[in-house]
């Protein structure tokens, strides 16, 4: 067989900003080998009369941190056409998290995103199978993902697993933020495919505390943020806010490039 799977019938939207057309779509070992006509025979038909067939969409803004674990489909974004979603924007997620914490990320989800405590208790359970990031990556990769799944370090659990409760409260010493600069590195060295924070007002977690990321100073941030060029690859995402700006992006961005 030419191909392991073909699309006949659909409406093709193939991504270069062209108008939709009628064709096929040829599939061999993972990879479209065809693409309009495609004449050979497959293993696989699919009759798409009806429906388009395009490239699938890229969410880079989710907070599936916690879902995931116990929700392989990642619902409802598959059904939506998502095939890659991003996970531990603004700085939040449940990795890093020392096992006396689980509550105060829980509901620093809760009051910051507006997620049912009560679901997150019941899907997480009371063993966490992670306590480290890198240990998380492999929590996900074991349960696996109906779709391609990418997981940035987030800086609110970074604190408060360094910090302790005072992560809601004060600046890290440089002590903290050295330990900190290296969770990050090796987050990103175990899969991790970037840095986030927030500085922004809106984000005020339990007990009407602000999120521990807010109380982190712009040198902080800048250090935590060392690693991605030191290793040359990943990405930064942040929610504006008090010292970390336009401004703070461009120094991050100049300090951090590729030589």
């Amino acid at each position: 067989m030419a191909y392991d799977i073909k699309i006949i019938n659909g409406s093709i939207i193939d991504g270069s900003g062209a108008k939709a057309y009628a064709g096929e779509v040829g599939i061999k070992d993972g990879k479209i080998v065809a693409l309009g006509n495609a004449p050979e025979d497959a293993a696989e038909v699919i009759d798409a009369k009806g429906n388009v067939v395009c490239p699938g969409f890229v969410d880079i803004h989710t907070h599936y941190d916690a879902q995931i674990i116990w929700d392989r489909m990642l619902t409802i974004s598959p059904w939506h056409g998502v095939t890659t979603t991003v996970l531990g924007n603004c700085g939040f997620g449940v990795a890093p998290t020392r096992a006396e914490h689980r509550d105060l990320i829980v509901r620093t989800l809760e009051k910051v995103e507006g997620m049912s405590a009560e679901t997150l208790f019941e899907g997480l359970g009371q063993d966490w199978p992670f306590e480290t990031f890198p240990e998380y990556l492999d929590a996900i990769e074991k349960s696996g993902s109906a779709i391609n799944v990418a997981v940035m370090i987030g800086h609110t659990p970074l604190r408060l697993y360094v910090l302790g409760e005072e992560s809601t409260d004060r600046e890290a010493t440089e002590e903290e933020i050295a330990t900190m600069r290296g969770i990050v590195k090796e987050s990103l060295e175990a899969g991790a495919i970037g840095f986030a924070s927030s500085k922004s007002f809106t984000h005020t977690g339990y007990k009407g505390k602000p999120v521990p990321s807010r109380l982190a100073s712009t040198e902080e941030i800048k250090e935590l943020a060392r690693p991605l060029g030191e290793l040359g690859r990943g990405i930064m995402q942040a929610t504006v806010g008090p010292g970390l700006s336009f401004d703070e992006f461009d120094e991050i961005s100049l300090e951090n490039k590729a030589t």
